[in-house]
């Protein structure tokens, strides 16, 4: 029934109440490094990465009571020790008692960008707070989402915001978006 979910490019987990992998797709050898049968029966917190476990054991408790999430992000290790950033999108299925995930990994769209930018665009240094801000404002994070990830009180991380954008020349995130692009465009990306 489930060899469906070995064609997916992205990883598939099923979790019990208990926080255990029931189920691992075959993407998570491509993702995580680890082949589905070494996976089953090991606490999915075992994987995450020590500064993310108790964010990501509040969230995994947050989908079996709301019944749905997409979009969180945490950092895993991956078998070699190298961490592998992931989105989730997860739902509680309380008849069978297990929590269903669909893990993508979104390292490479998570590198550092704040550096190109400065340099294109001739502004000055971000602070280090600042560069990982402005990294998460370049996705669909919201500010609440982006101060859960970084552990930042949500004022602090609407100071950077502003900040940010004072040092870019924008006034909102839309602007901020339109020089990324630009500095990409001109970089040979696109």
């Amino acid at each position: 029934m489930f060899e469906i979910y070995d064609q997916l490019p992205d990883a598939v987990f099923m979790v019990d109440a208990n926080h255990r992998i029931a189920y691992a797709s075959a993407a998570c050898e491509d993702i995580f490094g680890y082949v589905p049968g070494e996976l089953t029966g090991v606490p999915l917190l075992d994987l995450v990465v020590r500064r993310e476990q108790d964010r990501t054991l509040r969230e995994a408790r947050n989908v079996v009571r709301n019944g749905a999430r997409v979009g969180f992000e945490n950092r895993y290790l991956h078998k070699v020790g190298n961490e592998v950033q992931v989105m989730w999108s997860a739902r509680w299925l309380k008849a069978q008692q297990l929590r269903i995930g669909i893990a993508r990994d979104v390292t490479s769209l998570r590198q550092p960008v704040s550096t190109k930018i400065e340099e294109l665009l001739g502004v000055a240094r971000l602070a280090p707070h600042e560069k990982k801000v402005l990294q998460l404002l370049l996705t669909e994070a919201t500010e609440k989402q982006i101060a859960e990830q970084l552990c930042l009180a949500v004022s602090t991380t609407h100071s950077y915001v502003t900040h940010i954008f004072r040092k870019f020349g924008v006034r909102s995130r839309a602007g901020l978006m339109a020089l990324w692009l630009k500095a990409m465009k001109i970089d040979g990306v696109f």
